[in-house]
């Protein structure tokens, strides 16, 4: 391969995509003192200290903390995240629905109806265009007014994309009438007309509707981008942030037909949301390796949870005569003094977790004494706990007072929690009772002899054993088997229990009736069990659990997963909880709720659907919600606070630069391309599993005697299976499990098109190339500007060499390209375009065709009278493959046994050492040995013996080495060196 521009190196250490992150150095008392579970799958992080502190800083420079402020009022920088979280907000963007066109631009309905949707959607994007422009992003695009917009940073030769797609807009739940009743102004009004859309901060809080669904996380993804551009930080992947604007009940969506009667796109079909439609089918934008959504919690979301609702029961009515018995039982959302706001977090999507509990019991015959020590009993307990004493100013975590003849308790956690997240505490149910169980034992006699001393025992038992909730809400005190508690590959919990988990208004819930002594409490438990068998064996337990201590439960049945945005194998799970924890591990006092959590916190599954759902085994949700923080969303007074929205920041950019880099040695952009008699249609990431753990190192694979004196460069090896369709669904871990069986999620091997096709991969494979330690700046650049010799490609089938060599008369160019990294001057990349057909080997065949990146193609009916909107896009070019077989036709595109590149073993470095020693007479021997440092790392020397008459100095002859010698006297050599 002559006359090409630039060489590769690449350092020979083997990288592999399973590595030990370490646990953190301070173990919480979450746990109790048992050993951490650690997923079998986990991740090598990239990312270095320095390289998140200097992130982080970036971050902290675009925050734009004000104390307060109000949409527009001139007090704070629009270019920054809070600006522009309270800029973003000022839009009315609500989703109020209608009806999209039928045909191409498609555009969405403008009426009095949705209140002027069309209108108000593309206001809001404009906006969102002209902030990206002016934040300075490279990239920013938007093809259709009304639809979305994204922005791109890094090198725009790179072959590989990773994604951020969220949503711009709110749902009309948090503006239904009940709901504008309850919004407050800047000015704490009630009912003020636009109140929704005129953000303001106030107390650390950011109001506003979107604010944390998902405007202002969407907005924290651009700026996240804008860290990272700020930063300057090594990328070996474009990162793409896209704004939709129509998650939450957005128009209908066209049909597949007419999408199809402007768009050609091959095996179509509708992805469930707007967004995901507008980017996937109607401009059929380029897909991500990986990707994910802001738009539910952190650490990171794998898919969504089966669900079952049984009550837990018990009957009190033989306590009807007895001091200190249960009159009344309440829960609700905690009290927060100053914060009249608070209450209407009730009211979002889901449900929430008793954070204020209120116990009232009738202490007729209960003596001053015994009243004394069931209070004393109960405030010593919450001390110790450090729930009291309450802090100045705020409302005490636990309060007993007694009113004649009865007895109130009040639990208020200080923090709302949402059911799907037990796991996280803060239960007040849960505090109360195991408050109620000690202080009927300290009063003792009698009290201890309470049906609801038993209850109260029963529930501290199960939930707050050793005064720790955490693990307790995933099962770790009910029988279940250790190794149906957690996801063995990513830790993801098998059941979460949520006790008393339907608060849902602000008036507290009964969950105890007197007349009957019944006390009853919802517990809302989600699977994301992958098989029934374990879900069965598990809930059984639990199920014993509850009725060992007297309890009555319904049915928990065997709920599993519904379904799954990436299996939970993918390494970019791995990926998304290492990088969290590294961030709050890096700067605990930046993430202070986060960091007290860390121990009970991995993925998990979650209650409705996000966006991830539309992007198969390439897409997860990472954010918003931090651990520890208010989930606010579908309600009044949406809000989030700037810490947090820091935090979240910082966390998502933490994210994106270690998604942005390779796992392995190499990366590929998919193609089409028309090679006669081949199908190319299915080369298409939406049509292919692939995911960022796919290019796997394969040096071990090629042996020294498959180099003779080439130094080995890069060596992969891949395995990448046809999906049954496009990735616009969330198939169950069975269907995964089935594959190309019937009901599986690739190609079924009876497809009438498989058996009469033979399909091909066209692909630039790209091995990245790093500078080793040893090179120096001067052989560095030497060898990048190809002073070393050329590359040479190879494939390694069945232990046979097989060169990649372009035709007698053909450019090099069609087949071969380089870059050099943008963002890194010690790497560069070197790339092969191949054609990989599902067929059997039969030898490698190099081919020129026409063949395109972008895969954008108008249908041919449509163009015939109408113009081409963006005749830019799907351009043709002739490119050189070299089109081979993978060994056979399986409906899977898998790499020889190698695809590598070598280079000459050439010497980069030579460094001469001299010795004299005295001979009889006035006769010296001279001694010269210049050492070898080849590319591959490894040394040799070669070796000159002279015999002189006194001065040693002069020039020297050593193998092809001219070596001059300086000399201090006869025998002291001075210095020595190549000329």
């Amino acid at each position: 391969m002559k006359d090409r521009r630039k060489s590769i190196f690449s350092v020979l250490v083997a990288t592999t995509l399973v590595a030990t992150i370490a646990p953190p150095a301070n173990a919480s008392a979450t746990i109790s003192g048992d050993e951490r579970f650690q997923p079998s799958v986990t991740y090598d992080l990239s990312v270095t200290d320095a390289e998140r502190d200097a992130i982080h800083a970036e971050v902290e420079a675009l925050a734009g903390r004000v104390n307060s402020a109000r949409a527009g009022d001139g007090t704070y920088n629009p270019l920054t995240l809070v600006g522009a979280m309270l800029d973003g907000s000022s839009y009315d963007s609500i989703s109020r629905g209608g009806t999209a066109a039928t045909t191409y631009p498609f555009p969405v309905s403008n009426t009095s109806a949705n209140q002027n949707e069309y209108d108000r959607k593309v206001a809001k994007l404009a906006w969102v265009v002209k902030l990206a422009t002016d934040l300075g992003f490279p990239v920013v695009v938007q093809r259709q007014a009304d639809k979305y917009v994204y922005a791109e940073i890094g090198d725009p030769d790179a072959p590989e994309m990773i994604m951020a797609l969220s949503h711009l807009d709110s749902p009309t739940s948090s503006v239904s009438a009940a709901q504008l009743a309850r919004w407050r102004d800047a000015d704490g009004n009630l009912g003020t007309p636009g109140a929704y859309h005129s953000p303001y901060i106030k107390d650390g809080w950011v109001y506003g509707a979107g604010i944390q669904d998902d405007s202002g996380p969407t907005l924290a993804t651009l700026l996240a981008a804008k860290a990272l551009l700020e930063a300057g930080l090594p990328l070996d992947r474009r990162i793409r942030i896209v704004m939709g604007i129509y998650e939450d009940g957005g128009p209908g969506t066209p049909t597949a037909a007419n999408t199809a009667a402007f768009q050609s796109i091959p095996y179509n079909s509708n992805p469930s949301f707007y967004d995901n439609w507008a980017y996937k089918n109607l401009n059929r934008e380029e897909m991500p390796i990986a990707a994910y959504t802001s738009d539910s919690r952190f650490p990171v979301i794998v898919g969504n949870s089966g669900s079952v609702t049984p009550a837990v029961s018990m009957s009190l009515a033989a306590d009807s005569t007895k001091a200190f018995r249960l009159t009344a039982a309440t829960a609700g959302v905690t009290l927060r003094e100053g914060d009249p706001t608070l209450k209407d977090i009730a009211y979002g999507s889901t449900t929430q977790i008793a954070s204020r509990a209120i116990f009232t019991l009738d202490v007729a015959g209960a003596s001053s004494a015994e009243r004394d020590r069931f209070v004393s009993a109960i405030t010593a307990a919450a001390t110790t706990k450090g729930w009291l004493p309450a802090a100045p100013g705020t409302t005490p975590k636990v309060q007993t007072t007694i009113t004649g003849d009865s007895l109130t308790l009040e639990i208020n956690t200080d923090v709302a929690m949402e059911m799907p997240t037990p796991q996280y505490g803060k239960n007040a149910v849960v505090w109360g009772m195991s408050l109620i169980s000690q202080g009927l034992g300290a009063v003792g006699g009698t009290a201890a002899d309470l049906e609801l001393k038993k209850a109260a025992d029963g529930i501290t038992d199960l939930f707050f054993r050793d005064g720790v909730e955490g693990e307790a809400y995933i099962g770790k005190y009910m029988g279940i088997p250790a190794n149906l508690l957690r996801n063995p590959n990513n830790g993801t919990p098998n059941l979460t229990l949520a006790l008393m988990a339907n608060i849902n208004s602000e008036t507290p819930t009964s969950f105890y009736t007197d007349a009957t002594g019944n006390l009853s409490m919802p517990m809302y438990v989600r699977s994301m069990h992958v098989t029934a068998a374990d879900s069965s064996q598990a809930t059984a337990a639990a199920t014993a659990a509850f009725q060992a201590k007297g309890f009555t439960i319904g049915n928990l049945g065997s709920p599993i997963g519904a379904g799954l945005y990436v299996t939970h194998d993918n390494p970019l799970t791995a990926l998304q909880f290492g990088s969290y924890q590294a961030s709050i591990n890096r700067s605990p006092q930046q993430f202070p709720d986060p960091y007290a959590l860390r121990d009970v916190v991995y993925p998990q599954g979650t209650t409705g659907g996000t966006l991830a759902s539309n992007f198969r085994n390439k897409m997860t949700a990472f954010g918003a919600v931090i651990p520890g923080n208010e989930r606010w969303w579908h309600t009044a007074n949406e809000r989030m606070k700037v810490d947090s929205a820091v935090q979240m920041t910082k966390i998502m950019a933490d994210g994106m630069v270690e998604m942005a880099r390779y796992t392995g040695p190499a990366g590929a952009k998919f193609m089409w391309a028309d090679m006669p008699g081949l199908n190319a249609d299915r080369a298409d990431l939406d049509l292919l599993d692939v995911t960022i753990g796919t290019y796997k190192d394969a040096s071990g694979a090629v042996g020294a005697n498959k180099l003779g004196n080439q130094a080995l460069l890069g060596a992969t090896s891949f395995n990448i299976p046809m999906w049954n369709g496009r990735g616009n669904s969330a198939p169950t871990a069975a269907a995964f499990a089935l594959g190309h069986e019937p009901g599986g999620v690739y190609l079924p091997l009876t497809d009438p098109e498989f058996q009469s096709s033979t399909y091909v991969a066209p692909m630039r494979l790209e091995f990245k190339v790093e500078r080793p330690g040893h090179m120096s700046d001067a052989a560095w650049a030497k060898f990048i500007a190809g002073g070393y010799g050329d590359f040479r490609f190879n494939i390694l089938v069945g232990g046979q060499v097989v060169p990649l060599a372009v035709p007698a008369g053909q450019s090099a160019d069609k087949y071969f390209s380089s870059r050099i990294s943008a963002t890194n001057p010690n790497a560069i990349y070197l790339s092969v375009n191949l054609a990989i057909t599902d067929a059997p080997y039969t030898g490698v065949q190099a081919k020129l065709a026409d063949s395109k990146t972008d895969l954008y193609k108008v249908n041919p009916t449509y163009l015939a009278s109408n113009p081409d909107p963006f005749p830019g896009r799907g351009a043709i070019e002739q490119r050189g493959f070299f089109q081979f077989g993978d060994g056979q036709k399986n409906a899977e595109f898998s790499s020889p046994d190698a695809v590598y590149v070598t280079v000459a073993n050439a010497v980069t470095d030579a460094k001469p050492s001299a010795v004299v020693k005295k001979l009889k007479g006035n006769t010296n021997e001279l001694t010269i040995t210049v050492k070898q440092t080849r590319i591959d790392g490894s040394e040799s020397a070669v070796t000159g013996t002279f015999t002189i008459n006194n001065n040693a100095a002069g020039t020297y002859t050593v193998g092809d080495y001219k070596v001059y010698v300086d000399t201090k006297g006869n025998t002291q050599i001075r210095s020595i060196s190549i000329v």
